[in-house]
């Protein structure tokens, strides 16, 4: 199975559930996957599917482009690789048109299209949906055997709910409330962080990646922020390999407040007197 390296975590504690084995491919944090690398990989290997994040990509943000999201479906296609498209953020854009999924440059069928409720609207209903296409009865199949079927009542709740037109100014007052507080992590993380310390920005969803100075680890940062109570998620848990120990995910969707003024405040006192201590080495 194909990941995109970093990839989301759970991602990878399913692959690892299963049995699966996870074939990392290099991913930019503006540009998304690296295609020339996942063309060498699917000549090389064996591969089966393909499990990314093409809109507002957790844990770096990046949303990949119509005309990239064209060629890998292009690509995917030509290896006979299917697609699982992993789009549960795909509302959480912030822009004036909706990014559309790989699944709009999919003819053959190649592409699983995945989605939830969970991210934009109900969390706790925990319902989501999947275009199967071909795949559909062995999808429907599979679920019957794990969980048998989600709950009736949530889903005729959620069928009641989407017929109106609240859901669309939902939509809207959600996208302007995270975008808002987006703004107001990223201009708070740079007033209280170290220069060294690089803040990747992004225009859609709730994360931001943050890099570390060389000498620096993010594992270590982040169990020293957890004595504080603040929790940070270093970029090694979203590698099969343990690498992106420079790197950490930084979560955006809070009220932010004085409260959490002082949170930043804090890790960024934490990380100075790490680059002390290095410095004295």
């Amino acid at each position: 199975m194909v990941v995109e390296n970093p990839c989301f975590y759970g991602a990878l504690q399913a692959l690892e559930r299963l049995r699966l084995k996870a074939l990392s491919i290099p991913t930019d944090v503006k540009e998304g996957i690296d295609l020339m690398a996942l063309e060498q990989a699917l000549q090389e290997y064996p591969v089966k599917a393909c499990w990314l994040m093409t809109n507002s990509q957790n844990p770096l943000g990046f949303t990949l482009s119509a005309e990239k999201k064209a060629r890998l479906v292009a690509l995917l296609t030509h290896h006979n690789v299917t697609l699982i498209e992993d789009d549960v953020y795909s509302e959480l854009y912030f822009g004036r048109e909706k990014p559309l999924p790989a699944k709009a440059w999919d003819r053959d069928d190649t592409v699983l299209h995945c989605s939830s409720f969970s991210k934009c609207l109900v969390p706790g209903f925990r319902i989501g949906w999947v275009a199967g296409g071909s795949h559909a009865r062995q999808i429907q199949r599979l679920q019957l055997m794990s969980t048998l079927s989600t709950s009736s009542p949530m889903q005729l709740a959620l069928v009641d709910y989407l017929s109106t037109r609240r859901y669309d100014a939902h939509l809207r007052r959600l996208r302007r409330q995270l975008a808002e507080r987006k703004q107001q992590a990223w201009q708070t993380l740079l007033r209280h962080l170290p220069a060294e310390v690089k803040i990747h920005h992004n225009d859609s969803g709730y994360f931001l990646w943050l890099e570390l100075p060389e000498q620096l680890d993010a594992g270590e940062l982040s169990a020293k922020a957890l004595e504080h109570l603040i929790s940070i998620a270093p970029g090694k848990m979203f590698s099969t390999s343990g690498a992106w120990t420079r790197f950490f995910r930084f979560n955006t969707a809070w009220h932010w407040g004085e409260r959490e003024e002082q949170a930043v405040k804090q890790l960024g006192s934490l990380i100075r007197e790490m680059l002390s201590a290095k410095s004295l080495v």
